[in-house]
């Protein structure tokens, strides 16, 4: 009852890899991720944890549900996230309306976070103006906007 076991073709991978948008997305990311940390350091903040910050300094106060859904995270990811930042006193995670909902504020710490993150916030924006162009950023900025709109097609 032996399984044949075939042979794993590297060169067809090796393609599959060069052309497959997710991977190179991701590696992109994490490379512009690296960056954006880099230059955030200072602060304490990775640029994951800015994003969050951001997004709840906009809504002002908003449900998990609703931030993961703008984030496009999953509610269990984005409740690992929050938690260090609660943790800090950077925002506050309560009770909504029903026992099903919690809602997230970013309190006084963690405006003044925000603050004192920005002008680090725009050096890492200009090295990648620099890096690319402000056209060429501008289009690429367009184009993943676009990519955003894949979740609801799926």
């Amino acid at each position: 009852m032996g399984t044949k076991i075939q042979e794993l073709d590297t060169t067809a991978l090796k393609a599959s890899a060069e052309i497959c948008a997710c991977s190179q997305v991701r590696k992109a990311a994490r490379v512009i991720t690296q960056l954006y940390d880099r230059c955030l350091q200072p602060t304490g903040l990775r640029m994951t944890q800015h994003t969050v910050l951001v997004m709840i300094a906009i809504s002002e106060q908003e449900t998990v549900m609703h931030l993961a859904e703008k984030l496009a995270m999953d509610r269990s990811a984005l409740a690992r996230a929050l938690k260090p930042l609660e943790n800090q006193g950077l925002v506050t995670v309560d009770a909504g309306s029903d026992r099903r909902t919690r809602v997230v504020r970013l309190t006084e710490q963690g405006k003044q976070a925000l603050i004192d993150a920005h002008p680090y916030w725009l050096q890492a924006q200009k090295q990648i103006i620099a890096q690319f162009g402000e056209q060429q950023t501008h289009t690429l900025l367009a184009e993943l906007k676009k990519v955003e709109s894949l979740e609801h097609t799926i």
